[in-house]
């Protein structure tokens, strides 16, 4: 009974090992020496792991193929332990190909495969199906060689704890001082959780270069019309044309800045840079187009080019001269759960797909606002007419900004 249940147990094994084995294979992404080490150290634990099966009492085998058995299991017994040991050092940064402790490792591993030969061939292990095992010199020696081992591998993991984190830390001394079929499954968690995290950096890395893109593809005729509005207004109202120069200059400087920006920033430098834009709009379209703030709370962050857009949006689909003037509001509320944005416009209504421009979309500012900081983003008509965007930033103490006036 004890028999079957362990080759289950390792026929469990031998299946997680084949599934990490394909995973591995097809997580291209994996930098080249990482993977190949995860394949290697995945293929000889499944490989000991098919070895331990087949050597157990319940399949009928001829003795001879015991006998090869047990000695291609001899062969295998060191290399988990010691390709776990390089995918270690590389993990802390080192070249185990270079590496002294690797050197002394491999001896250790060859005189330890050495040692169970010489056990088998002494007579000291009966290769047979109910074969038993006496301790004699080489057995003694082939089990103190694989403790040595172990112990070398923890020693080096003890001083070089510091270049690793808390999941590496734990995962390798569990690796060192374990079974293959434990390795197999160990080292397989440690890659999924690797690539779950490796394809959450990419989509990091995605939304920050989507928002230095939208910082970067600014409307051209945006640029142009003002610079002609600023035209105009030099001959006819010079001290509001130095206005409408300086908003300009304000709107574009946030623009760039946030090219530098990873994270997310304070509302009120969004606000701020929705206020500057808006400065521009109302200079070019007087009469046509009025807005009002209702923000009490701005102590919060969000992604840059998150606000701005949305009003841009508004006065691109609502501003008409055919139309009635555009009113836009912008207004922060802050709920237990956190603080709610919304922008309202009394224009003709306004779908995502009428956008014409991937850094205006709505999917891209709700991606962001998902990514960065947990947030989502609703659009519906306004009953009275026009469009209502909803913003929700989830309060989160990280997220949060202390209000000095308190």
């Amino acid at each position: 009974m004890i028999e079957r249940l362990n080759s289950l147990a390792f026929a469990a094994a031998i299946l997680f090992g084949v599934f990490g084995l394909v995973l591995t294979y097809i997580a291209r992404d994996v930098d080249r020496w990482p993977r190949r080490l995860c394949i290697a150290i995945l293929s000889t634990a499944v490989a000991s792991a098919a070895l331990e099966v087949l050597a157990t009492p319940v399949y009928p085998v001829s003795p001879p193929f015991y006998r090869a058995i047990y000695l291609v299991d001899t062969l295998l017994a060191p290399l988990p332990s010691l390709l776990v040991f390089a995918y270690f050092l590389d993990c802390c940064g080192e070249d185990y190909r270079r590496s002294k402790v690797m050197r002394v490792l491999w001896a250790l591993g060859a005189a330890m495969v050495a040692a169970g030969i010489a056990a088998q061939f002494s007579g000291e292990i009966d290769a047979a199906p109910e074969g038993t095992a006496r301790f004699g010199f080489w057995l003694v020696l082939s089990l103190f060689l694989s403790l040595v081992i172990s112990v070398v591998c923890f020693a080096a993991l003890i001083r070089r704890r510091k270049k690793l984190t808390n999941v590496q830390r734990v995962m390798f001394c569990a690796c060192f001082l374990t079974s293959p079929s434990i390795k197999i499954i160990l080292v397989e968690l440690y890659l999924m959780a690797g690539l779950v995290r490796r394809y959450q950096e990419q989509k990091e890395e995605t939304v920050r270069q989507r928002t230095q893109v939208a910082v970067l593809q600014m409307r051209p005729h945006f640029i142009h019309n003002t610079l002609m509005s600023i035209y105009y207004l030099c001959a006819r109202d010079p001290q509001k044309a130095q206005q409408v120069i300086l908003d300009f200059s304000r709107y574009l400087q946030s623009n760039f800045t946030a090219i530098a920006r990873e994270g997310t920033i304070p509302f009120s430098e969004e606000l701020e840079h929705t206020r500057a834009y808006l400065a521009v709009e109302q200079a070019r379209f007087q009469g046509q187009l009025f807005v009002e703030f209702d923000t009490p709370d701005t102590f919060f962050r969000i992604p840059a080019l998150t606000l701005q857009p949305i009003v841009e949006n508004a006065i691109k689909h609502g501003v008409d001269p055919d139309l009635e003037p555009l009113y836009v509001t912008v207004a922060t509320e802050d709920t237990d759960m956190g603080v709610r944005i919304t922008v309202e416009d009394t224009g003709p209504g306004y779908a995502p797909s009428d956008a014409d421009a991937p850094h205006f979309a709505l999917d891209n500012i709700r991606e962001r606002l998902k990514t960065m900081c947990g947030g989502t983003l609703e659009l519906e008509p306004r009953e009275a007419g026009g469009t209502k965007v909803t913003l929700f930033v989830p309060r989160r103490e990280h997220g949060r900004m202390s209000n000095p006036k308190l």
